[in-house]
């Protein structure tokens, strides 16, 4: 193809048009993620009693959820539309700073919700987070997801793209060159306090669910009125929030799983984009940004779980739908 007929705006479109199906997508999650989560903080604020034990942390992880969901999609469609038209570096810094620091947030704030239901389910004789503990959780939560998020500031700007066949030159958001040992540090230690945050969540609410198992088992000896009866005071008296906060903690790690695998492989194959054909980019793209789920699904988490934050949800609804 000749120079003449192949400038920045052809090149631009058309890998544009190879992330349309990602660009789609993430306009939904983008509309689905601020009703939800907007819905979440009003209600739980202003409605419903949020520093109640079992609910304190919701408003802070809707704010959280709201937040990640806006910069992940902006990031996200201006990365889909301007590919190699991108605006400048203080955007692609920006970008880069806040959904790294909202992810480890995010990850942060649900290990400390799963050590809350531990205390509670698990111990519920021993020492239990009270509000001041809980507001100074919270805010060290933030202060280490700057920190870990710092560093990116360093490692992204607005590069130089070089067409191989056309020469023809564009600007894409990506690593700082001759940074390569700093980004994998970073990254490295990243993923590391990603996975340790897990692994701790999956051995707390995996004494939570034991836990709730065997205060259920010996209801099963009881009458079945007693049982219905029993089990109906303990959801009441606060286990579904556990339950609740675990399908979140379970749909949170499946939602980053995805994005993982993908981030080593572009760290072992700097081309890995390059050589995809149109149908895999629109796929691998996807697949790519699961990760935004995770600041999207919660509400709907919500509204099935909490009787009473569906209740209020459905009654401000704009389009008055009624609880069966």
């Amino acid at each position: 193809m000749k120079n003449g007929t192949f400038d920045l705006v052809t090149w631009n479109n058309d890998y544009a048009r190879r992330y349309i199906a990602s660009t789609v997508l993430h306009s939904l999650y983008l509309v689905l993620g601020v009703c939800g989560n907007l819905t979440a903080i009003i209600i739980y604020t202003t409605k419903m009693n949020s520093k109640h034990d079992d609910r304190y942390f919701i408003p802070f992880l809707a704010s959280v959820d709201l937040a990640g969901c806006i910069v992940s999609t902006t990031f996200m469609l201006i990365t889909n539309n301007l590919p190699y038209s991108y605006p400048n570096t203080a955007i692609c810094k920006l970008l880069h700073f806040s959904a790294s620091g909202l992810i480890i947030e995010s990850i942060f704030l649900l290990f400390v919700i799963s050590v809350q239901r531990y205390q509670k389910i698990c111990r519920p004789f021993g020492f239990q987070m009270n509000l001041r503990c809980k507001r100074v959780v919270t805010l060290l939560v933030s202060l280490l997801a700057v920190a870990l998020a710092f560093p990116s500031i360093f490692l992204y700007e607005r590069i130089e793209v070089v067409h191989l066949s056309t020469n023809v030159t564009g600007h894409g958001c990506g690593p700082v060159p001759n940074t390569d040992t700093f980004a994998a540090i970073h990254r490295i230690v990243f993923m590391v306090f990603e996975f340790i945050s897990i692994i701790c969540m999956s051995i707390f609410y995996g004494c939570v669910g034991y836990t709730l198992m065997t205060k259920l088992n010996p209801a099963r000896k009881e009458p079945r009125v007693n049982q219905k009866s029993w089990r109906e005071k303990g959801i009441t008296n606060g286990k579904k929030y556990s339950l609740m906060f675990m399908f979140i903690s379970l749909a949170s790690t499946l939602c980053f799983f995805p994005p993982w695998i993908f981030i080593l492989l572009e760290t072992n194959d700097k081309t890995f984009w390059i050589h995809l054909s149109y149908e895999e980019t629109q796929f691998f793209v996807i697949l790519r940004g699961v990760f935004v789920l995770n600041f999207v699904i919660n509400p709907f988490i919500y509204c099935f779980f909490d009787s009473k934050f569906r209740q209020y949800a459905f009654k401000y609804c704009p389009w008055k739908i009624k609880e069966s």
